[in-house]
């Protein structure tokens, strides 16, 4: 299945209101793609401005955000070592994140000198991940769609808070679809309203969740009508909290 095959699906069936991105780590730009030469304050930033075209961004460009340039898994440079640990100083002493935490960050393994974002609908190589901005309802789809949630001993969804980019980190190397509950970086830099949340799909995953979304969409679909019929037989208008304290 092809890209644009991908994007189409998971946007129709979903209902998604944002451009699904992908991501390849890569160790130059395919032929014809520009090396954006911008200086962004987070990496994740990256993934706003690859909802609107195809880039290559060179380790370099990722320095900006000490915790952001380690889960991507590039190197801080000795000279910038001091501008990322005072970023998680104030993380830190501002009680958001403790210091034991930091030991346990995921970094990208894959090895790579810089990493290709853009629309999935238009990514030219197969991406290593792909992010969708969901809402609760739509994630659940998707979750189900690639069997994250089928019922087992243990729940088998990864869900993370922050940073957000850890969650990538983790879907790359684990090869787990991956639930973000978004960190106030990304949330302020990609823009993800707080009633959403980012869904990572690891490439080799993408195929079999198109097969399946459809179905899952359409099966959520009849229930929530089965469902509301079978509210109505009991007599329930949702304000049954409401009636029962008057």
């Amino acid at each position: 299945m092809d890209n644009s095959t991908r994007a189409r699906v998971l946007v129709e069936e979903l209902g998604l209101t944002r451009t699904p991105v992908a991501i390849a780590f890569v160790d130059e730009p395919p032929a014809g793609v520009q090396a954006t030469s911008e200086t962004v304050p987070s990496a994740c930033t990256f993934w706003r401005q690859a909802e609107g075209g195809l880039f290559y961004a060179a380790a370099d460009r990722h320095l900006e955000c000490g915790v952001g340039t380690m889960t991507m898994g590039f190197e801080v440079p000795e000279a910038r070592m001091p501008e990322a640990m005072d970023l998680i100083g104030t993380m830190v002493g501002m009680g958001y994140l403790s210091m034991a935490e930091t030991e346990h960050l995921p970094a990208v393994k894959k090895a790579h000198q810089g990493i290709l974002y853009g629309p999935l609908a238009t990514f030219p190589v197969e991406p290593d991940v792909a992010l969708a901005i969901v809402s609760p309802g739509q994630g659940m789809v998707l979750a189900e769609a690639s069997d994250s949630v089928t019922l087992r001993e243990r729940p088998g969804l990864p869900t993370m808070g922050r940073p957000a980019c850890a969650a990538l980190a983790w879907s790359a190397n684990e090869g787990d679809v991956t639930l973000s509950l978004g960190c106030i970086g990304a949330r302020t830099y990609v823009e993800v309203p707080d009633d959403q949340a980012i869904v990572i799909v690891p490439g080799a995953a993408l195929d079999g969740i198109a097969e399946k979304v459809g179905g899952m969409a359409k099966a959520n679909r009849d229930l929530a009508a089965f469902h509301q019929a079978r509210k109505a037989a009991f007599g329930g208008s949702g304000d049954g909290a409401a009636a029962a304290s008057a």
